[in-house]
This record gives C-alpha cells, structure tokens and sequence, in this order.
C-alpha cells in the first residue's frame, strides 16, 4: 500500500471507529463490533473494512447489520473525509486475531512436547 492509500484507510478507520464508541450507532447488532484495520485499493475506489465482535457467536448478526448500515456510513464519510470521492465499502469478519491465536497454541504445545 503506499502513502495515499494508507492514509485514507487510516482516516476511514478511524470515522468508522468513532463511530462505535460511545454508542452513537442506534443498530442493536453493531453494539458489539469494533473496526481493526481498513484496507483501500490503489484507485481509491473499494475499501474492505475488517471488524471483530466481542463475541464470537454474533459474527453473523453484525455482519447483517453493518450490510444494511453500509451506505449510511458511505454517507458519513462523504461528509468527513477528505477526498473528491468516496470509496465503496466492503465488511470481511478480521480472523488474523484467530490466526494468530492458532498459530501460539500450536508453539505452545511444540515447546511442551520438547
């Protein structure tokens, strides 16, 4: 990613993730969520958004709820970021927590078994 594309997924990131706090989000599924990372392309044009659930058993649930709010949050970053246009966004569950979790219990149980 280079310095542009970083620094509008910084700022996308960082809209969005404000928005969770202090529950200024009226959908009950999103009250769970938290934003992790944001992803743009290089045309500025698609932006993946990665979240987590407190819980995990509420992936689905918020999944459905960040799709019906997706063009509401396009809207507010319309209004507050900085860029002629504003790019369409995607929602992916972020697993690299699960995958890294994975990966320590498996190092975990090699260094025991040595």
């Amino acid at each position: 990613m280079n310095l542009r594309q970083s620094r509008v997924a910084d700022q996308i990131r960082d809209i969005l993730a404000s928005r969770f706090y202090g529950d200024q989000i009226d959908d009950p599924r999103l009250k769970n969520v938290c934003i992790t990372r944001v992803k743009v392309t290089a045309d500025l044009q698609l932006a993946s958004v990665y979240y987590r659930t407190l819980d995990d058993k509420q992936i689905e649930f918020a999944s459905k709820g960040l799709e019906s709010c997706k063009n509401r949050f396009r809207k507010l970053l319309a209004q507050e970021l900085i860029a002629r246009r504003v790019p369409s966004l995607r929602f992916f569950y972020d697993e690299s927590v699960d995958d890294v979790n994975r990966v320590e219990t498996i190092l975990s149980q090699i260094n025991q078994n040595q």
